[in-house]
């Protein structure tokens, strides 16, 4: 049983980590491409019609809440999962595009 908490804390820190990765990957790509470049269209639109870092943000919250829950309720496969998709489809993505671009 300890060894399993052991891992859904580790598991979940993981989560939040690549959640907080994610978040300076994307706004720096919107900040040096525009809005133009985010791939979900709600966000896209939202962060049009609001500001970006306000949309952003709640956005990582609402998921770091979610990944946070899951864990309260045991599910670290769920949330393992879900790390691994957020930096497969999210971050990796977004670690490609800023690395083709300059700098500065």
């Amino acid at each position: 049983m300890r060894a399993q908490k052991i891992i859904g804390n580790i598991t979940v820190t993981c989560f939040i980590i690549v959640q907080l990765l994610d978040w300076l990957a994307t706004y720096h790509g919107l900040t040096l491409f525009g809005t133009s470049v985010e791939a979900n269209p709600l966000l896209r639109t939202l962060m049009e019609r609001y500001d970006i870092i306000l949309v952003l943000t709640t956005a990582k919250v609402i998921a770091t809440i979610a990944g946070s829950l899951l864990h309260f309720f045991q599910r670290h496969l769920a949330v393992a999962g879900l790390t691994m998709v957020y930096t497969i489809f999210a971050l990796l993505p977004w670690l490609k595009v800023l690395s083709l671009s300059p700098a500065f």
